[in-house]
């Protein structure tokens, strides 16, 4: 019988022993956790000691890992076929990740809420005719939020607490990106408008007047950022 296999991990364990990889350069470290199935505590191996030089032996740390390469002569039917990529290591609790992507163990499904009646919630208005969120997915999206922050694209805000805008990127990269609907051909993503075939074979859309006295204005593909005043350009 196969069993399923989680692609991620999420979960908080004891640091057993540490140090420098047998074979190669490079640390090791084991921790007080195995993978479903497994008799073995999970090792876990890098490159850069940064990563596990503030965790010593008998630390509590939190860790997610990310299925990574199936192992030579292994047909993937356990978890342990598979290498194990570190993804994230922090001191103690760390950052509690959404359920839909924890394992082991798996959440106890509730029963659905009863139908709701009246005046939808004024902050989310659509709550309760969106679908449920597809786990894997939304464990991706929560993957890119931390490497966007981490790689300083979209930083930490003053102010902002952490676990809130991980959160909060995670939900915008689900529901703006992964799961938008895939825009019509010639779509103009610069002014968030559909364009239209122009008799000359061009695609474009007409642009917002700056001035009531300007004639009309065009962005047209290929061209964005110009102010075409001829359509048929």
């Amino acid at each position: 019988m196969t069993t399923a296999i989680e692609s991620q991990y999420h979960f908080t364990a004891e640091v057993k022993s540490k140090g420098k990889q047998q074979n190669r350069d490079g640390w090791s470290m084991v921790v007080d956790w195995k993978l479903p199935g497994s008799k073995f505590d999970l090792t876990l191996y890098g490159q850069d000691w940064e990563t596990i030089e503030t965790h010593d032996v008998g630390d509590t740390v939190t860790i997610t890992i990310q299925q990574g390469n199936l192992k030579s002569n292994k047909d993937g039917q356990y978890s342990s076929d598979y290498f194990w990529d570190l993804v994230y290591i922090e001191a103690g609790e760390g950052i509690v990740m959404p359920e839909e992507v924890q394992a082991p163990p798996k959440p106890t499904p509730k029963p659905a809420p009863p139908a709701q009646t009246g005046t939808p919630n004024k902050v989310h208005p659509n709550a309760q005719s969106e679908p449920p969120p597809n786990p894997a997915a939304l464990g991706a999206c929560h993957n890119h939020a931390v490497d966007f922050i981490v790689a300083g694209i979209l930083p930490l805000p003053e102010g902002r607490e952490l676990v809130g805008w991980i959160r909060e990127l995670r939900d915008r990269f689900y529901r703006d990106i992964n799961q938008a609907p895939v825009a019509p051909l010639h779509y103009c993503y610069l002014h968030d408008q559909e364009r239209r075939q122009g008799k000359n074979g061009g695609w474009g859309h007409i642009l917002p007047k700056e001035a009531d006295d300007q004639e009309d204005a065009y962005c047209i593909e290929g061209r964005e950022g110009w102010r075409t005043f001829d359509a048929g350009q």
